[in-house]
């Protein structure tokens, strides 16, 4: 079993987007955001198709954030490496920014994360949004179109949310006690801890102790970067 020890030294380095993009107040932001989600997610009540499913979390960050700037990158973006989205993040803590939000499709050749289970900054991808493991905990994230993942997508806590606009395609999707919400299809195996019991179901290596029936996040993330197995 992966021991604790190993876990508390795991850390990523976070590359540097800036570059690739634009800043904008997240004041200006609010009705082009919001005429985007109305286009994209339509008002079906009886598929669940609601774009306030996705508004209130959008539009709820933009105005407390008002003041603050968001990284804006363009249709077709392509990122090499492993990006953090947490406020502490080195390429976020100085600038004080808010997040980031992409006009079109987001390819990150690598894994986007947020573990600060609290709070984080937002992500909106107006497009597709296309990483190798999507690992997020308190953070707002909000895909218009659809997210594949070579590897893991996992939400972790009740502070945070995840929408897809369109359909989810990942080797697992866990929601450990997380609000995810994905309005078309899941393709890949999907596990909930309000519904599955996952002992049994995952490794071993995936839990910190034999008496633990939870996985824990970190370690399920370390396998997939590995591309060890994680199915028992």
């Amino acid at each position: 079993m992966v021991s604790a020890i190993v876990k508390k030294e795991f850390s990523v380095p976070s590359i540097d987007p800036t570059d690739s993009g634009r800043f904008v107040y997240a004041e200006e932001l609010v009705q082009p955001l919001s005429d985007q989600i109305e286009t994209a997610v339509p008002f079906i009540p009886g598929e669940s198709s609601y774009p306030e499913y996705f508004k209130e979390f959008v539009i709820g960050h933009l105005k407390r954030f008002k003041k603050h700037q968001l990284l804006v990158l363009p249709a077709g973006t392509k990122l090499s490496g492993d990006l953090a989205l947490d406020f502490d993040a080195d390429w976020i803590k100085p600038k004080r920014l808010a997040g980031i939000v992409c006009e079109g499709d987001l390819t990150i050749d690598g894994d986007l994360f947020n573990r600060t289970l609290s709070f984080g900054p937002l992500l909106f991808v107006r497009g597709n949004l296309q990483v190798q493991n999507l690992i997020k905990a308190g953070a707002p994230f909000i895909v218009l179109g659809n997210v594949e993942a070579s590897g893991i997508v996992l939400g972790e806590y009740n502070d945070g949310v995840l929408r897809v606009g369109g359909m989810l395609r990942a080797e697992a999707y866990f929601l450990f006690d997380h609000d995810g919400y994905v309005r078309l299809q899941v393709e890949g195996p999907a596990f909930s801890t309000d519904e599955d019991v996952l002992r049994g179901i995952l490794v071993d290596d995936v839990f910190e102790n034999e008496m633990e029936d939870t996985p824990d996040a970190d370690l399920l993330w370390m396998r997939s970067r590995a591309r060890l197995p994680i199915l028992s």
